[in-house]
């Protein structure tokens, strides 16, 4: 692709920046979003002069999560099922390191991609977490427990579905540096300027190795049974129940639900 219809795309100077594009849905992931992405990712990773890849989103989030809206397309359990996502393992598999510059809500799936990047860089009022919990749905790749400090920190936010502020994502694990409003692209900057000093092949073998670590740990293994477990919940009843009501009373109505009421 030259052009994108969802995301922004500049290379130079050995930075390849890409701005998720969907600021009227707070850069909500769609299926022609991610498309994008990944040919993005591609497109840098086959520049030869590009070193760093700077993952920002456009507008008052970094990204709000999966499109859940009415725009939703509906598919099948079976549709759900071969339908894996790969824009992650795109993140995770390309030879550059991919930076995130975090400047807003970062939840649910935008979480995952801005916890997936190698590094993270947050502002002081930029939020964290996974509030599709209290739907039912778990995240469809499991990239928390890979990069939380302690598994009680990955079941602080999985069970209770709540968001954190940006401090309390550092301490957690999920973010590199908080930095004051204003300050993230400076911070940003400073960091793609130290790592432009270290050769791409040492880069390279450096997140190789380290990914074998994770590999290690089970992370692709366990993202693709994930993905089958994300299909199935979507069928659970209370996945259900908030599409019903976003269909008949509209997403603010399902949404008022999926945080405020019980479920058993």
């Amino acid at each position: 692709m030259g052009t994108y219809d969802c995301l922004e795309y500049a290379a130079e100077e050995g930075v390849a920046r890409i701005a998720l594009d969907r600021p009227e849905a707070l850069n909500a992931l769609n299926p022609p979003l991610l498309r994008e992405l990944e040919d993005a990712i591609e497109r840098a990773e086959g520049a030869d002069e590009v070193r760093v890849v700077v993952l920002s989103g456009n507008g008052r989030a970094f990204s709000s999560g999966y499109d859940i809206s009415e725009a939703e397309t509906e598919q099948s359990t079976d549709d759900r099922i071969l339908d894996q996502r790969t824009h992650l393992e795109a993140i995770f598999s390309s030879r550059l390191p991919v930076v995130a510059a975090v400047d807003g809500a970062a939840i649910a799936g935008g979480c995952n991609l801005a916890i997936c990047c190698d590094l993270t860089f947050a502002t002081a009022p930029s939020e964290f977490g996974y509030p599709d919990m209290h739907f039912g749905e778990p995240p469809p790749k499991f990239v928390l427990p890979f990069v939380t400090n302690s598994l009680k920190d990955a079941r602080e936010l999985l069970y209770s579905g709540k968001t954190v502020d940006a401090a309390t994502a550092a301490e957690m694990g999920l973010v590199n540096r908080v930095v004051p409003e204003g300050e993230l692209d400076a911070t940003v900057e400073t960091e793609v300027a130290a790592i432009k000093k270290t050769p791409s092949t040492a880069v390279a073998i450096a997140k190789d190795m380290l990914n074998d670590v994770q590999e290690t740990q089970g992370f692709r293994r366990y993202g693709r049974v994930d993905e089958y477990v994300g299909a199935l919940t979507m069928e659970s009843s209370s996945a259900e129940r908030f599409r019903e009501i976003r269909d008949e009373e509209g997403l603010q109505a399902a949404l008022e639900w999926m945080h405020e009421t019980d479920k058993a």
